[in-house]
């Protein structure tokens, strides 16, 4: 079925992802039925109270909803927790929850309507732990939707960041980790895997995130809370790895190196901002070849680029579909 670009599937001026008469995600709209949650960051949590208190179902994938418990959003009690995979029945709606590496618990939805139209959001992804999901319209995450915005291959990124930490502790430097949620676990299994064994500290809040990675087979070894007892103390006097959000810096109070993790560095691996301070090209969304692969994968009959998360990225995303692809794209809102 060919659909029609002016039809219900777009996103709101309250960055609600509309994909059916009964269903939105990430964001709220009234007169819905059925709210789906697609992961646990901020930006896709828009309007969750109204949500709870006005749709007749609220649905996330469990580990989501289990994060967003950590995180003490109050409104995670009165989610619904499926399985990644399950479908769920709104009215004449049939929606998927399809799991894509991302953070732990993102999910892409595909809601199946009762004209005949497959709608699917990717919501945000990696490519290489996305599956392939045919569809009529796409909604796409455009964050890094512009030509130039294109990393280095992720073995470049972990061997750059591999030699930081490891001639840090070999020099008896501390090194302090800053990442978002998702990022930070997937660093620290990867030290792991690569036998760092210098203790690990997180603050407080990581430390409630990295136990739901555990619990859903995560490993990320031994580590404390730094505003625990042995944590204090191997913060204080002893050589370690911390991991703090960017907006917990102020944790970060002694002589150390620190590495930032951005998914804005594009080219290089790293970025050395000055002394014992570096950028490392780290990102838990797709680059740009990345989404237009994706797009070529799916072959959609018609793509909404999200822009109001993307900005102006989602409005030459849309732009360089149709020049790449000659499939039929524009940004939502306009």
């Amino acid at each position: 079925m060919k659909p029609n670009p002016d039809s219900d599937v777009f996103v709101s001026n309250s960055k609600a992802i509309v994909l059916g008469k009964e269903t939105v995600c990430d964001g709220h709209e009234d007169g819905y039925r059925l709210r789906v949650v697609t992961h646990a960051h901020s930006d896709h949590l828009y309007g969750l109270k109204e949500s709870v208190r006005s749709c007749d179902l609220v649905i996330s994938t469990r580990e989501t909803k289990d994060l967003l418990m950590a995180l003490g959003k109050r409104e995670a009690r009165l989610l619904v927790g499926v399985n990644g995979g399950d479908t769920i029945r709104c009215g004449e709606e049939k929606v998927r929850l399809i799991p894509v590496e991302h953070i732990l618990g993102t999910a892409q939805v595909l809601v199946e309507r009762e004209d005949g139209l497959r709608c699917l959001y990717s919501s945000d992804f990696k490519l290489h732990g996305a599956p392939v999901v045919k569809c009529d319209v796409l909604v796409l995450d455009s964050t890094y939707g512009a030509p130039d915005n294109v990393r280095p291959k992720i073995e470049e990124v972990y061997s750059a960041f591999l030699t930081i930490v490891e001639d840090a502790l070999a020099k008896g430097e501390p090194v302090h980790v800053f990442g978002f949620i998702g990022k930070v676990q997937e660093v620290m299994a990867f030290l792991r895997r690569s036998d760092v064994n210098a203790p690990f500290l997180v603050s407080p809040r990581m430390y409630r995130i990295s136990r739901i990675y555990e619990k859903y087979g995560f490993r990320l070894g031994e580590y404390y809370s730094s505003d625990g007892y042995i944590g204090r103390k191997i913060l204080e006097n002893d050589l370690h790895v911390a991991f703090f959000s960017p907006l917990e810096k102020h944790r970060s109070n002694i002589s150390c190196v620190r590495v930032e993790l951005t998914g804005w560095l594009f080219k290089t691996p790293c970025v050395r901002k000055r002394e014992k301070e570096y950028v490392i090209s780290l990102s838990g969304h797709s680059d740009f070849n990345q989404l237009i692969e994706y797009v070529d994968r799916c072959r959609p009959s018609y793509v909404v680029t999200d822009n109001a998360r993307g900005g102006s990225q989602a409005v030459r995303l849309a732009e360089e579909i149709e020049k790449r692809l000659g499939i039929p794209a524009s940004p939502s809102p306009r």
